[in-house]
């Protein structure tokens, strides 16, 4: 009679043990004896909604480090500053010029613009071109003459900009025969005009 206790006791003891470790154990063991199968974790193995924004709170997600760059490109940071416009460069266009003295106001392509303020305070403008294959005209209403109209084309080397008056506006558009060329405004007065200032004023841009 003992035999069979002692055999009953070991027999439920052995089915309590089995019983005990279930699925979850089971599977913990293969992680720690690498008895997982490669290909369980293969990307073709994993259901395509596991990797979804609806299974994921985006909430949760931190920056990846590369984004950093494209939320800050180089072109959307520079486009505030930026200079030119579907390859056309802006020249802005101020001085203030003492009377009896004269400046050079722009520069573009072969072409610049002159500014002399005489000695009675009158401003004197001009178109230059540094070549000989230049075509540039000019409009303008003054204060002084009226309106006026400026053209040359071939070996002239400057136009007058100003057409003899002390305040005004001038329009103007230039060309080489390379392909370059350039329209401008600019607005210019006498001495005590601007801002009651005892200088000759000239005020503008051009695009090139």
């Amino acid at each position: 009679m003992s035999s069979i206790a002692v055999f009953l006791i070991l027999g439920g003891a052995t089915a309590f043990a089995a019983k005990k470790i279930g699925t979850s154990q089971l599977k913990a063991s293969a992680v720690t004896t690498g008895k997982i199968k490669k290909e369980a974790v293969t990307t073709s193995k994993l259901k395509n909604d596991a990797a979804t924004g609806a299974k994921v709170k985006e909430s949760t997600l931190g920056q990846v480090p590369s984004a950093l760059n494209a939320t800050n490109a180089t072109t959307a940071t520079n486009a505030g500053n930026a200079n030119t416009v579907n390859g056309r460069s802006v020249t802005k266009i101020f001085a203030k010029l003492a009377p009896g003295s004269a400046q050079t106001v722009a520069t573009f392509g072969a072409y610049s613009i002159n500014v002399t303020c005489s000695g009675a305070g009158n401003p004197e403008i001009t178109l230059a071109i540094g070549s000989t294959d230049g075509d540039y005209e000019a409009f303008g209403n003054g204060i002084a003459v009226g309106a006026f109209f400026n053209r040359a084309q071939g070996p002239t080397t400057s136009i007058d900009l100003d057409g003899g008056n002390v305040r005004g506006i001038t329009t103007f558009s230039a060309a080489q025969s390379g392909g370059f060329n350039a329209t401008g405004t600019i607005g210019y007065d006498d001495t005590n005009t601007f801002n009651e200032e005892n200088v000759c004023a000239v005020y503008g841009q051009v695009i090139s």
